[in-house]
């Protein structure tokens, strides 16, 4: 066997030893650009990730990682959900696709709008071909005033206040007859 001491080559093809992939290191462009993030950071916000890891990773109690910090234990508790769920949220999968705009989305809406105009006016004139071939007459227009607003026809009184007004008549009419009963048996007496 020809072997080097520390190969495994050999061994796995005959069966002997399993295969082992050499160990890549990372590639320099990734620790370039990790490097790079961090130095873009707070040296504040980095102190409080490295106390947070340190006590995830069980190095650290949190009270200690607290009192490194200078601050309350809860206030530690508080940081370090904030950190997990900043964590998580890093996680997610990014989504593809281009990105929504505040323009884009203008424009995408002034589309639906026209389109929707088209429609409504499509519907209406349908409705008005519908209305012709039954003999339906076609509903009042509301004329728009000088300032381009429409008119408003007044809204008919409510069933209640027509009903007061009509008691209020027969009150009144009620009233007058009373009196005119009241008076016919006094002058009928008087007579």
């Amino acid at each position: 066997m020809n072997a080097k001491p520390g190969s495994f080559g050999l061994l796995a093809a005959n069966g002997l030893a399993p295969a082992v992939k050499p160990v890549r290191p990372a590639k320099p462009s990734q620790t370039v650009s990790f490097d790079k993030a961090l130095a873009q950071t707070d040296r504040e916000a980095r102190r409080k990730a490295a106390a947070i890891l340190e006590v995830l990773a069980g190095a650290r109690k949190p009270s200690d990682a607290a009192q490194a910090l200078g601050i309350t234990p809860m206030r530690y508790y508080l940081l370090e959900m904030r950190a997990i769920q900043g964590l998580v949220k890093a996680c997610e999968p990014l989504k593809l696709g281009p990105k929504v705009s505040p323009e884009r989305e203008a424009e995408h809406l002034q589309k639906q709008v026209v389109t929707l105009e088209r429609e409504c006016a499509r519907y209406a004139a349908l409705a008005r071909v519908a209305q012709r071939a039954v003999n339906l007459s076609p509903p009042p227009v509301r004329l728009k005033t000088a300032t381009g607003k429409k008119t408003r026809k007044s809204k008919p009184p409510v069933r209640a206040v027509k009903l007061l007004a009509r008691l209020k008549s027969s009150l009144q009419e009620g009233a007058s007859a009373e009196v005119l009963e009241v008076a016919a048996p006094q002058v009928a007496t008087v007579m």
